[in-house]
């Protein structure tokens, strides 16, 4: 989403990678990334590297399209406030808790991807829920 003009800049179905196991990961990433042993990876066709933009704002969410809720959300690099989601009767917010300080951003310039730490941990409040990782792991636990 991009927060600063209220677009969906893409969407991507994650049916096509069936069921994920218990305590798994699913990694979302161009075909040439590898992916730890055991996570289920999809390569949306023309998904590229960088592809989640890095803009001020931005936003991504997870949604159940079935029953049309929001199940997970991250506004990063400011505050995205409400949006408007296909699909939904009134705009969804993708601020959970606090939001995430600006400060917290993948500066261009070093390796790294924003993660949740601790691991597979979800407080419902971004402050406490986000980091900028130096370490990227697709498909296996977070490091700081």
């Amino acid at each position: 989403m991009n927060g600063s003009n209220n677009t969906i800049y893409n969407t991507v179905s994650l049916a096509p990678a069936g069921v994920l196991p218990s305590n798994g990961y699913l990694v979302i990433a161009p075909s040439g990334v590898t992916v730890a042993a055991g996570a289920l990876k999809l390569s949306p066709a023309g998904w590229a590297t960088d592809a989640v933009q890095n803009g001020s704002p931005d936003g991504v969410a997870l949604i159940n399209t079935t029953n049309h809720t929001l199940v997970d959300a991250l506004s990063y690099e400011g505050q995205t406030g409400l949006v408007t989601v296909p699909g939904f009767a009134a705009q969804v917010n993708l601020v959970e808790g606090t939001f995430l300080p600006i400060t917290v951003a993948d500066s261009n310039a070093a390796p790294g991807t924003l993660c949740r730490i601790p691991n597979g941990v979800d407080a419902d409040n971004a402050t406490n829920d986000w980091r900028f990782c130096a370490t990227v792991t697709p498909g296996a636990a977070n490091v700081p």
